[in-house]
Order: C-alpha cells, then structure tokens, then sequence
C-alpha cells in the first residue's frame, strides 16, 4: 500500500475536500505537477484545471479548481482555491451561462480593455472545466481557452 499523506482543499466558502490519499496532480503556472506524500516543500499558484487525486484504493477523484495556490509539506497539502468542486456540486445551467457570457465577451476582441478580456479568458476556462468535469460535451468550445 502507498503512503497516504493529508489533502484539503479550501474554498473562501467551504472546506471541498479533506482526505487522505496517495498522489494528486494538478495545474500550476509552471506545469502540471504529481504529488506524492513526502514531496518537497513547495508553494506555488494554480491555473483553473481538473486535478486528479488517488485515494490509498487506487480510486480516482477529479475536481474543477478555480485557480488558487497549492502548499505541500511533509504530511499534508493544502489547495486554497478560488474556487473548487466536485462533480455532484456543479451547476450545469449556472455553468453554461457562465461560458456562454465568456464567449461573448472574448468574441468583442479588442473592443475590451486587455485587463477584461484576460478576465474573460479565465471564466471560459473556468467554466468549461466545470462542465468537462460534468461530462458535458464542450466541443463547441471557442480557441480562446487557456489550456
């Protein structure tokens, strides 16, 4: 059996997850980044992704990550999301909308300030995570993700 060391992930709102388990991989702005208990002390920021966590069974779990920043130390990591779901907590309506507006916003191009558009970028990013983790079909998506 692996070693399993303490994941949680924390949102202004709420604790999403608090766990033991044996790897997780995520997005920073660096890269993507697997995890496994005893990993170096790091402390980085966190793109909008789908990380990937393995329990001490082997089973996967996925969350949509709404940037943040990720602390590993010996024993425990911690994830200070902006914002973080599971698949059950998404709201697939509220999700659509929220790409829908992005999209339209990342449509008017250089009519926006460079400071909106980056915002745009990052809901559609956002956005469409949730609705991949959903397992909804985005393959509408527009080429503006930041993927």
């Amino acid at each position: 059996m692996a070693t399993t060391y303490r994941l949680r992930v924390v949102t202004p709102e709420r604790v999403v997850y608090d766990k033991d388990v044996t790897e997780m991989i995520v997005r920073s702005t660096e890269g993507e980044i697997g995890i496994l208990a005893h990993h170096m002390q790091i402390i980085t920021p966190l793109v909008p992704h789908i990380m990937t966590v393995y329990d001490p069974d082997g089973k996967t779990e996925q969350l949509a990550i709404g940037g943040g920043f990720l602390e590993v130390q010996d024993t425990s990591t911690i994830i200070l999301a902006d914002s973080a779901e599971t698949a059950d907590m998404v709201d697939v309506a509220r999700a659509e909308r929220a790409r829908q507006r992005a999209v339209e916003r990342i449509s008017m191009g250089s009519s926006q300030a460079t400071v909106d558009l980056a915002r745009a970028q990052r809901a559609l990013a956002r956005a469409e995570n949730r609705l991949k983790l959903a397992g909804r079909d985005i393959s509408r998506a527009t080429t503006a993700s930041t993927h």
